[in-house]
């Protein structure tokens, strides 16, 4: 056949301008048929081949399950009975269906029983000179005649491509990998997907999803229902909403992994947000023990003894200024005191001279003054001593001092005897006090430490492993004591008791991993451990492990086989602890090793052993297990009576203490008031008495006498100043005497000092220094001692102080560690829990969470959430505001071609629409309003920020929910076709003169007219652009037995739209229609087939419009005849 002229017309539009086909139902061979670019008629009659050429194409040009094999024998649009006809039976040429003598389907295939192909090919051109050659091929290799055995080949060429070259490959047996290598410039797409995906690209049909299935439905041309689904799934693309919602949900992914990531990395600072520090004051605090320890030494007292030397020096230094101020004025004073005396002297001689009489009885009363003050001084001891007797002192009365004296031997025996009574019973009271506090004190601080530890061993034991571990570098988690890996299994409570008094002493033991027990063994040799202390060294265990036999101990415990020591501890117990239990101890005997449940046990040489000891039987002292509430509950009932008792025992201790004072109290005093033997040495009475009455003499004698009285006082004055200005001198004397003296021992002690080591290194003197200052003391020679003294005592609390920084400290890092373990331990810069080894790698952790990740997790979620979380949600929203506006700019285009052509004389068909907006679409609006109005209010704010994203995620929680309600509420907000309401409006001018709704509510012929204007409008609405005046980009459109019910003029309206829209139309009909589609086409092929007895045969060629004129005219003639 001839290819028909260049066109000249529709240039940009793809359309057919080649069909081929080879084997292909009843067309046998290779078929060449040259297609007019304004379109072609299959005609001929029925049953020869019209439709096979449809399908032809149709497999081609559209998807599986858009083909519509043999659409013309279709019988509704939807839910018909679909026919049969299928790809293996076009390759295998089926030709005839008869049934077999079972009455069974029986097909009969021109190419049946043997290896067959069949190729199709289809040339598209835009008339332009962009020409594409699409090539589907199938193939059976064996006699299968199941579509499931048949192979597929895709191919894709630029230009044309003749079918004919296929039969290389065909004779090649089908190698596919040769043909592919001999034509590279072919595209060979793997899939059918892929294979459309790129010819929808080269052909002009890419811009539209539906416009293929469209054209699928076209072929068949029936019924398309109800008007408004049509246009909404048919003409309506689903609208890019749906892909612009999950490019944001793509967008949200990285963002909520961001928030993810910033808050793992905030509530990460959060619990290791005290280590830096308490790390710190661990490493400082282990500094200053160890610095204050070793200042305690030798480097003290060097420190002191240089602080002593420069107070001697100062010192010396003031003391020679205060000699040479006194060396300035002792002269002075002595010639002044030397003088006044002289004057005082010769007054004194002038009265002495002048009155002997009354001289001799002052001196008279002055003796008798001295023995009363004597005497009275004595008295007040004595009366003292009888007051705590309880006696009656006498006074005045010799009589009575002897009476009492007579009787002190009695009070003395009977004070002693009462002491002696007293003491033993009051020394065990006391004992009985101190005994209750010291329980009363261990309990409680027990208890105290119990509440905040995990484990039940004692605190001096946990104490003593913290010290362990802290001077080897071992953990304390690879250092247990057996008892904390072993507890009561389930069931078993009963047993307790028995369990702990049996296993006390191997509970106590700690464990050591052999690789560290060098170091252990070695410093626990080396030190005090102030107590017994037992460990066993942990080795390797063979893959046997025995089990313990039913109703032994062993069976009744539960081992920790989840740490590192559970397996070697469980064999150990096994082994150990083999005791059956009995009941009572009735049982024992049948046992060679057995123990009742109240805890006797019985060992081997008929050997019984109980132990009752406090500390093994009450559940206050149980160590086996870490629940700690049942010895919490128990320490503090036994602190609450341990309480009680200690103040019993303080009162009653108190009171002998008393009655044993006062015993001793009266002992003591009848033995020191014997030692007054004479009531002369006691009796102040009798010489106050006589001084009184020599007083009265001497005042009536110098009453009469005035020369007396001047001169006396003239001497009293003297004597006044005597004493002052000797006092002043001798003072200075004195000093002078004790400066030079203090000067002489101090040389004396510098010299001495400074043979000493007296100075330290310079970082020592600073810290010395610094505990001096604090102390508020000035260093002198004489409160040396006293400053060694509370600069020890300065340091020892310091260490004190350090060691309780450090434990704080210490438990303040393990629980941050053990924290973060918890949550984060793929994260952890180390996982084994030991502060030591994993400190400063989470302090430097902290530090780089603090200065780098968390900042940099909060800029990018703060960049993401605002430059593209909350954009693309803004985008989504104008993209569901464009995808509206878009269905109601391309309709009205749409509606610009119908006026083009008239549905009815004087009319044309419009497609209208009713909008509604529904609640979810306005419900999203106003969250996205909410998130754009509080974007321009973040200003770096952080809690702001997580605010927004809570508001993001709220949202996406709705597009990505799988409820049914979550998923009308997506369809109702992305899919704006929803909010439309489709019909057809059959106007004139502006007046509507019909409205549609339905086409099947129409007469046939009217049906298919409607029908015909529907798809045009819709194929329109997906194929055309602004650029294309409204035509579509792919013009061709096959119609497979269409107006089968129409007049010639509702038949010729119809194919007008086609036309008036730019289709190139593919028509398979009778031959009586030619006459009505010849003016809508450019070429008509007669295709006939003949029957032979091997099987029929398709054939196709060129025919006039003339040709088929005269056959349509003896056709009708011929029925016209058979009718008369």
């Amino acid at each position: 056949m001839t290819r028909p002229a260049n066109r000249s017309v529709h240039l940009g539009q793809f359309r057919l301008t080649r069909l081929q086909v080879v084997n292909w139902g009843t067309f046998c061979g290779y078929k060449d048929f040259r297609i007019d670019d304004r379109g072609v008629l299959f005609t001929g009659p029925s049953g020869s081949g019209k439709s096979s050429l449809m399908d032809a194409h149709s497999l081609v040009l559209l998807p599986t399950y858009d083909q519509r094999f043999n659409a013309s024998a279709d019988l509704t649009a939807r839910g018909s009975k679909r026919n049969t006809r299928t790809v293996a039976d076009y390759v295998r040429g089926a030709w005839s269906e008869t049934n077999d003598e079972n009455e069974r389907s029986q097909v009969r295939y021109l190419r049946g029983g043997e290896p067959t192909w069949s190729a199709i090919g289809a040339t598209y051109d835009d008339g332009r000179g962009a020409v594409t050659t699409a090539v589907v091929i199938k193939w059976f290799t064996g006699v299968d005649n199941d579509g499931a055995a048949m192979s597929t080949l895709h191919q894709l060429s630029d230009g044309d491509f003749d079918l004919q070259d296929l039969n290389a490959w065909a004779e090649r047996k089908f190698d596919t990998r040769w043909w592919k290598q001999t034509h590279t410039a072919a595209q060979f797409p793997p899939t059918q997907d892929q294979y459309m995906k790129e010819l929808v690209k080269r052909i002009g049909l890419s811009k539209s999803r539906t416009a293929l299935a469209l054209l699928g439905k076209a072929k068949a041309m029936k019924n398309v229902g109800d008007l408004n689904l049509f246009i909404r799934d048919n003409m309506l693309d689903r609208p890019d909403t749906f892909a612009d919602a999950q490019r944001m949900l793509a967008a949200y992914t990285p963002l909520n992994d961001a928030y993810e990531t910033a808050k793992r990395a905030n509530a990460q600072a959060q619990v290791l947000r005290d280590l830096p520090e308490s790390w710190r004051i661990y490493r400082e605090s282990r500094d200053t023990i160890d610095r204050a320890t070793t200042l305690r030494g030798a480097t003290l007292e060097r420190y002191v003894r240089g602080r002593l030397l420069v107070a001697i020096g100062k010192e010396l230094d003031d003391i020679d200024d205060e000699v040479e101020r006194i060396d300035g004025v002792i002269g002075g004073q002595k010639a002044d005191s030397d003088a006044a005396q002289s004057t005082y002297f010769n007054l004194e001689l002038e009265i002495s001279n002048k009155n002997q009489n009354l001289r001799n009885l002052e001196d008279r009363q002055s003796a008798f003054e001295s023995q009363a003050v004597a005497a009275k001084r004595l008295y007040r001891q004595y009366s003292g001593y009888v007051t705590r007797l309880g006696e009656q002192c006498p006074e005045d009365d010799g009589d009575a001092f002897e009476s009492l004296r007579g009787r002190l031997p009695v009070l003395e025996s009977a004070a002693a005897a009462r002491s002696a009574e007293l003491t033993p019973t009051t020394n065990t009271a006391i004992g009985a006090e101190y005994a209750a506090a010291k329980a009363h004190g261990e309990s409680e601080a027990e208890l105290i430490r119990l509440r905040s530890a995990k484990s039940l061993i004692p605190g001096s034991a946990i104490d003593r492993r913290v010290w362990i571990s802290s001077e080897t570098g071992v953990p304390i988690t690879e250092i247990p004591y057996a008892a904390e890996l072993i507890d009561i299994a389930d069931g078993q409570e009963r047993w307790r008791p028995a369990a702990e008094k049996v296993l006390r002493s191997y509970g106590m033991r700690m464990l050591v991993p052999e690789r560290h027990k060098d170091v252990v063994r070695q410093f626990i040799d080396r030190n005090d451990m102030r107590g017994v202390l037992e460990y066993s060294v942990v080795t390797a265990v063979s893959a046997h492990e025995p089990r313990p036999m039913p109703n032994t101990l062993a069976a009744k415990l539960a081992i920790d086989r989840d740490h590192p020591h559970g397996r070697w501890l469980a064999d150990q117990i096994t082994r150990r602890f083999s005791h059956v239990c009995v009941e009572s101890a009735r049982d024992l005997d049948e046992y060679k090793l057995a123990v009742t449940v109240n805890g006797t046990v019985k060992l081997s040489g008929n050997h019984y052993r109980k132990d009752d000891r406090p500390e093994l039987t009450s559940k206050s002292t149980y160590i086996l297990g870490a629940n700690t509430v049942a010895k919490r509950k128990a320490l503090e009932a036994d602190v609450e009576e341990l309480a009680g008792k200690k103040e019993i025992t303080a009162e009653a201790a108190k009171g002998l203490r008393e009655q044993l004072e006062e015993a001793k109290e009266h002992r003591d005093a009848a033995e020191q008031a014997a030692t007054f033997v004479s009531w002369k040495e006691l009796d102040f009475w009798t010489p106050t008495r006589a001084a009184s009455e020599l007083g009265e003499r001497i005042k009536e004698i110098r009453s009469g006498n005035v020369d007396l009285q001047r001169l006396e006082a003239k001497r009293d004055r003297a004597k006044e100043t005597h004493d002052k200005l000797y006092g002043v001198w001798h003072r200075t004397q004195q000093r002078m005497t004790d400066v030079t003296q203090r000067q002489t021992v101090l040389v004396d002690m510098q010299s001495a000092e400074e043979q000493k080591p007296h100075s330290v290194e310079e970082e020592d003197r600073d810290y010395l220094d610094a505990v001096y200052a604090s102390l508020d003391l000035t260093a002198t020679v004489d409160a040396i001692n006293n400053l060694r003294r509370q600069l020890d005592s300065a340091l020892e609390k310091r260490v004190g102080a350090a060691r309780a920084d450090r434990q704080v400290a210490h438990e303040k890092v393990r629980s941050a560690i053990m924290r973060f373990l918890d949550h984060w331990r793929d994260s952890a810069p180390d996982d084994s829990g030991d502060v030591d080894r994993g400190g400063q790698d989470f302090a430097d952790l902290h530090a780089d969470i603090v200065k780098r990740r968390l900042p940099e997790a909060m800029q990018r979620f703060e960049k993401m959430i605002s430059e593209d979380m909350v954009p693309s949600i803004a985008m989504l929203q104008r993209s569901i505001e464009n995808a509206a506006t878009e269905i109601e700019r391309r309709v009205a285009m749409v509606n610009a071609g119908l006026r083009r052509v008239e549905f009815n004389a004087g009319t044309h068909l419009q497609i209208s629409y009713t909008t509604s907006q529904s609640a979810d679409i306005k419900a999203f609006r106003a969250s996205v309003d909410t998130l754009m109005r509080k974007a321009a209010a973040l200003k770096n704010d952080p809690e702001k920020y997580v605010e927004q994203f809570k508001r993001v995620k709220a949202l996406m929680m709705r597009f990505t929910a799988t409820d049914p309600a979550a998923e009308r509420w997506r369809k109702n907000v992305l899919d704006v076709r929803n909010g439309y309401v489709f019909y057809g409006r059959e106007v004139d001018g502006e007046t509507t003169r019909h409205t549609y709704r339905n086409t099947a509510s129409n007469s046939g012929g009217e049906q298919e007219k409607l029908v015909a204007f529907c798809l045009a409008a819709a194929l329109s609405y997906n194929l055309a652009d602004d650029e294309t005046d409204a035509r579509p980009r792919f013009g061709t459109l096959m119609l497979d037995e269409a107006f089968s019910k129409s007049d010639e003029n509702f038949s010729a309206q119809a194919l007008s739209a086609f036309d008036e829209f730019g289709f190139q139309l593919l028509i398979a009909a009778p031959i009586r229609m030619s006459g009505i589609v010849e003016p809508y086409i450019g070429q008509a092929i007669l295709v006939e087939k003949r029957t032979d007895p091997d099987g029929a045969r398709s054939h196709g060629r060129s025919a006039t419009f003339g040709e088929l004129a005269d056959q349509r005219f003896a056709e009708n003639d011929g029925a016209a005849r058979a009718s008369a």
